[in-house]
């Protein structure tokens, strides 16, 4: 069953076991395939097969005959070609074995010889010699023959074995005993494998690869060679390719001279090259170290004709050129003591007659050299024209002489021999770079010491050829030559680099420095010799600095910055050279430019020169910046001071303060006495006896901003002696960052309250009112800009704040040990968590300011004592006159309304045009276009709707009460019903929620509460205070509030929504509805107690209702779809109440569909999320969308405002 296999593409025919024979196979298949379930055999059963037996020679042929033919019947079966291979193990047969082997297999016990398959990589083709040994990695010729050539060709054999390369097959055969032992029975298979290697070798290009492979073979003894002429084996012997010469070389000039073998003529005529011979060692001239040993026997030595004549006609290898370049053998003109190698010897020229280290070659002028030997002779190294390191040397050499010993002559032939071969295509070019250093160039120079020009030799790397660079001390090439033909072959700059201008710039200093100094230390009178000196380092300095400016574009930033840190530019003070760096220096300026502006501070503080290049790129500025006057301040403030005067101190103080040259006030500048502090001393002025004025005397003195005051109040300043800043508000701020104080915050106040505290007298009690009336004033921010404290809002409330009326107030001001104790009115002090404000029976209104000013303020100025007096002093009329926003911030309770008007009397109905179109008509009720309303006789259609308004109205009775109630939740429900009265309309909806929010309405409780502000108590009573009395009347006030229109409010818009909720009992369509978007005004609701300012828990109530009610409108509003919305079109017979602009007329909005507008964003709203809508006439009209898509960024701009 299982373990039998059924026959399968003659896989059976390998010896795999227990294989169901085809004929027996082919009688039963149903039994064999459906009942025992027998597999068929595959490439593992064969694997398995092959990998226990030994195939025979035949049987192996067959294999590898098989695989082809079963790879092409089954193409999966090729990927297990490999490890079919490695399981094949063959033998071959004894008739393949030599008869050597035969015979010992006769005498011997059979041997078999197992050979692996995978052992095989290759086979020969048809081009490859026969007879030849092979490696054992390739099929033997007899195997290969059985084969066929064909079946080892096939391509399913590809990663088997492949065609053996002949560079293999060579690495095989240098290490073969045919080649390496030389034994005559192998002569043969030698030279059959010498042929095929040199024929090998001339077919290819690249040859140098090949002859490392012979590398093992070339001192081994493998060419066979002739001794006497003849090519028998007898005379034939076997020599390395060193030791032979080709058999074509005539070698019969040097016979009796020893003896020389020729490799065999067999060879060429059998196919050998001589280039691969020549290729392999063997020489085809003479060696020469057999010439130079017999150069005294052929007599080469005089005249050295004959012997370049023969070397010429040589073919010599490159170790004979070589020896023939180091070998002395020549000899030189009129030198017959030694002979010369080639290098050493020149070809005759006149020219180099100049140099006694030129030695010439010895020959027959008379004759002549012909080029061919010329051309040898320069080959084996003869020179022609000398090193460049000879010519620098004897130049240099020459150089190093005293003026008088030196050649001049020579040494001008040699300099121009040398800079004739210099250049771009000179001989010297590539290697003159090296001897740069070499001083050979004659040269001039001025001695900085004494300033005369003296000769000199320079390299060309230290030598330049503009003369403007003399000034420097720089060497320059001698005018007497050809400086630019020099200079550009020698490479000589035209200046010097500029790190090198800086360098000797500093020497110069140092120079002068040194000059001066020698002579300060001179004793005698100097004058002279010290304005001289002067006067020619002036000079000097001038030259170089006109040098340096022509070099101005050469110099970098970063080169020149570290000179603005040297003093380096030399300027005459007080009789004295001074050497100042370039921040301390400046250009001087036009005359133009001095009479317009004022330029006394450069002239007085900092040292002039006119102008130049390059010391404006070294830092000289045409005017001092405002950083190097300060920093100048900083360093030397008594010396600027004394230079400029205290105007021009101060002007300079004040430029200092408008753009302040630092980013943070540093401890140097905090203790830094360069600030002005003026010592004010108050003189009374007497006039007849009297005093009439006071006049005020400064003095000012230079000291730190710790020390110097800022006068935020003269009062205290005028009480200690200090030292004050100018009164000058941007200096004032500018000292105050530096470091000084105002005069208040140095000045410690202590009060003391003296005699009888008493609460609640009538004086405290009105003062207290006064105080809770007015604190919404001294509290608001568009009163004063002054910053208040945080909690200045708990401060004034009654809760915190105690009104206590004292006897006495003494102030005590403390400035450092100096203290003054001065009467005051009013004062504030803490008790616990609250404040207690003291008051004397007639105070003064300034102190109340001064002591509440103290408590919400977070810096009191004098100003903002005055200020908030002023505020609690004056009547609420005399504000209101002023432009006070009394009525806004302190609400006052407005007066009742009055009673309202008599019913006009009936008119006849005036006839009203009347245009109408179908589904969209809407009459009008009134007119006003006198004021008065007129009833217009309506038809049925009209009836109907007027009968459901009124139905709707009386229904919406308690929606307008429930609306109102949510705007206005501290008025009470009862009060809001009273005012509505029974049924209420639209009209008289609008009307009572327009006198809420205008606060124009009053009850019983109102007018108690206003005559109590009004100044007395329930039964009448005055008040105590009687400026209060007079300045105050709240019930005034009331009767002065202005009555606003109901029509011109807000509220009858903000019900709108509620109208369309009441009106009908379903929602409209989007056909027949007209949407129209109000924008409310803002109006300042009052409630019952309207003269006190709302807290912020009702202002956060308003807030949350108007909220509310917004959201409950946006949710009761329809959704636009797609479509849009179309707006009925209506025709207006009279304008609404409040729609009338007087002469100006009114706009009329003409219906309109809307259309939302997709946009860029695909989402039918802006960037930040708002709905976006077009409308137009005409909906088939596309310049309102595509206006809209070109513009679509101002609509985002728009919406971004919107957002906020």
């Amino acid at each position: 069953g299982k373990d039998a296999r059924l026959c399968h593409h003659g896989l059976e025919a390998f010896g795999v076991p227990n294989v169901v024979r085809r004929v027996v196979h082919e009688n039963a298949k149903e039994y064999h395939s459906m009942v025992a379930g027998c597999p068929r055999l595959n490439i593992n059963d064969l694997i398995m097969s092959l990998r226990e037996q030994v195939l025979e020679e035949a049987m192996l042929i067959r294999f590898l005959k098989w695989w082809p033919k079963f790879c092409r019947i089954d193409n999966g079966v090729e990927r297990f070609g490999i490890r079919l291979k490695e399981a094949v193990r063959y033998q071959t047969n004894s008739e393949n074995a030599s008869p050597k082997k035969q015979t010992e297999k006769e005498e011997e016990p059979e041997v078999v010889q197992v050979n692996r398959l995978e052992s095989i990589l290759y086979y020969t083709d048809r081009k490859f010699p026969d007879g030849l040994p092979l490696p054992e990695t390739t099929f033997s010729p007899s195997l290969q023959k059985r084969i066929g050539q064909r079946t080892l060709e096939n391509n399913f054999y590809r990663d088997w074995w492949s065609v053996l390369p002949f560079e293999i097959w060579t690495s095989f055969i240098v290490y073969h005993s045919c080649m390496t032992k030389g034994l005559y029975p192998e002569n043969t298979i030698r030279r059959m494998s010498i042929v095929a290697i040199s024929k090998h070798f001339d077919s290819l290009e690249r040859k140098g690869r090949y002859l490392e492979l012979l590398a093992p073979i070339k001192d081994s003894p493998f060419l066979p060679c002739d001794t006497d002429g003849t090519d028998s084996n007898t005379t034939t012997a076997l020599k390395c390719p060193s030791e032979l010469y080709l058999a074509s070389s005539d070698l019969s000039a040097f016979e009796g001279c020893g003896d020389f073998h020729k490799v065999a003529k067999s060879l060429t005529k059998e196919g050998v090259s001589e280039e691969f011979l020549l290729a392999m060692g063997v020489r085809k001239t003479i060696s020469m170290d057999f010439l130079f040993g017999h150069l005294d026997t052929l007599k080469w030595n005089e005249n050295p004709k004959p012997l370049i004549n023969y070397l010429l006609n040589a073919d010599l290898s490159r170790q004979d050129l070589l020896k023939l370049r180091s070998t002395c053998y020549l000899p030189a003109e009129n030198d017959r003591s030694s002979l010369y190698a080639p290098s050493d010897l020149y070809l005759k020229n006149d020219e180099l007659k100049i140099f006694p280290f030129v030695k010439f070659l010895q020959w027959n002028s008379s004759e002549g050299m012909p080029s061919a030997h010329r051309e040898f002779l320069i080959k084996l190294g003869l020179r022609v024209d000398p090193p460049l390191s000879s010519i620098m040397t004897f130049m240099e050499r020459e150089s190093s002489k005293t003026a008088e010993a030196r050649d001049h002559e020579t040494h001008g032939a040699a300099l121009r021999y040398l800079t004739s071969r210099l250049g771009p295509s000179g001989l010297y070019e590539s290697d003159f770079k090296h001897y740069r250093h070499f001083k050979f160039l004659p040269c001039i120079r001025q001695d900085l010491e004494t300033g005369e020009v003296v000769n000199e030799m320079q390299s060309p790397s230290a030598c330049y050829y503009n003369p403007s660079c003399l000034v420097m001390g720089f060497s320059v090439l001698d005018p007497t030559l050809d400086q630019i033909q020099i200079a550009n072959r020698t490479k000589c700059e035209k200046d010097p680099p500029t790190q090198i201008l800086l360098k000797r710039l500093m020497q110069l200093v140092s120079i002068s420095q040194a000059k001066i100094q020698y002579l300060e230390n001179k004793a005698g009178n100097i004058s002279d010799e010290r304005k001289k000196l002067n006067s020619t380092i002036l000079t000097l300095f001038e030259q170089a600095f006109l040098y340096l400016s022509t070099r101005a574009s050469d110099f970098d930033t970063r080169s020149v910055s570290a000179m603005s840190k040297i003093p380096f530019i030399p300027c005459k003070t007080r009789g004295q050279l001074v050497f100042y760096l370039p921040s301390q220096v400046f250009f001087k300026k036009s005359s133009s430019t001095s009479e317009n502006g004022d330029t006394s501070l450069a002239e007085s503080l900092f040292q002039e020169i006119e102008y130049n290049a390059f010391l404006s790129i070294a830092g000289v500025k045409l005017e001092p910046s405002l950083t190097e006057l300060f920093e100048l301040m900083l360093k030397k403030p008594d010396e600027v001071l004394d230079c400029l005067g205290e105007p021009k101190y101060k002007q300079l103080l004040r430029k200092i303060a408008a753009d302040p040259p630092f980013k943070h006030v540093s401890k140097d500048i905090r203790t830094c006495p360069f600030l002005l502090g003026y010592l004010v001393m108050d003189e009374e002025l007497e006039s007849d006896g009297k005093t009439s004025a006071t006049e005020q005397k400064a003095q000012f003195v230079l000291a730190r901003a710790e020390d110097i005051f800022i006068v935020d109040n003269s009062f205290l300043r005028r009480q200690f002696s200090m030292l004050v800043s100018p009164m000058e508000q941007q200096l004032e701020e500018f000292y105050n960052l530096i470091g000084s104080k105002y005069v208040s915050q140095v000045v410690k106040k202590e009060f003391q309250v003296e005699g009888r505290a008493q609460r609640n007298t009538p004086l405290s009690i009105s003062f207290a009112e006064r105080i809770e009336e007015r604190a919404p004033l001294l509290l608001s921010s568009s009163i004063s800009s002054r910053p208040l404290i945080s909690n200045a809002s708990k401060v004034l409330n009654k809760q915190y704040l105690e009104i206590v009326q004292v006897d006495d107030i003494k102030a005590k001001y403390s400035f450092g040990r100096n203290s003054k104790l001065l009467n005051v009115t009013c004062c504030s002090k803490k008790s616990g968590q609250n404040m207690v404000l003291c008051i004397t029976e007639n105070f003064d209104w300034f102190d109340v300011g001064t002591a509440i000013g103290a408590l919400i303020l977070e810096r009191c100025q004098l100003e903002d004592a005055f200020f908030l007096s002023s505020l609690l002093e004056a009547s609420l009329d005399t504000l209101r006159s002023r432009g006070f926003p009394v009525d806004r911030i302190l609400r006052p309770v407005a007066p009742p309304p009055p009673p309202p008007p008599p019913p006009p009397r009936p008119q006849p109905p005036k006839p009203q045009p009347v245009e109408a179109k179908p589904n969209h008509s809407i009459s009008s009720n009134t007119s006003s276009m006198n004021g008065s309303t007129e009833p217009v006789k309506p038809n049925s259609t009209n009836q109907s709707k007027q009968s459901g308004q009124r139905e709707g109205d009386e229904n919406g009775g308690a929606g307008f009460e429930q609306i109102l109630s949510q705007m206005f939740p501290h008025f009470p429900p009862d009060a809001i019903r009273e005012l509505l009265g029974p049924n209420p309309s639209k009209d008289k909806a609008r009307e009572v929620a327009n006198q809420l929010a205008s606060g124009n309405f009053q009850n019983e409780t109102q007018n108690n509460i206003g005559i109590e502000a009004a100044g007395g108590d329930q039964n009448g009573s005055p008040k105590p205070q009687k400026d209060i009395e007079s300045t105050h009347n709240p019930k005034k006030e009331e009767m002065k509030a202005p009555k606003k229109k109901p029509s011109s409010s807000f509220m009858g818009k903000m019900l709108g929504s509620f109208r369309h909720q009441s009106h009908s009992a379903k929602p409209p369509s989007s056909e027949n509805t007209r949407v129209i978007h109000q924008h409310a005004g803002h109006a300042h609701n009052s409630g019952p107690d309207s003269n006190k300012p709302s807290s912020p828990a009702n202002d956060a109530a308003h807030q949350k209702s108007l909220e509310s009610i917004l959201q409950q409108s946006i949710e009761s509003s329809r959704s636009v779809g797609g479509a849009g919305v179309s707006s009925p079109e209506t025709i207006l017979k009279s304008l609404p109440q409040g729609m009338e602009l007087g002469s100006d007329g009114c706009e009329v909005i003409p219906s309109q569909h809307i259309h939302p507008f997709v946009g860029p964003y695909g989402t039918r709203k802006s960037r930040n999320g708002i709905r976006v809508f077009t409308a137009a006439q005409d909906t088939s009209s596309l310049v309102a969308p595509q206006f809209l898509s070109d513009n679509f960024d101002a609509v985002d701009q728009f919406a971004d405002i919107l957002e906020k």
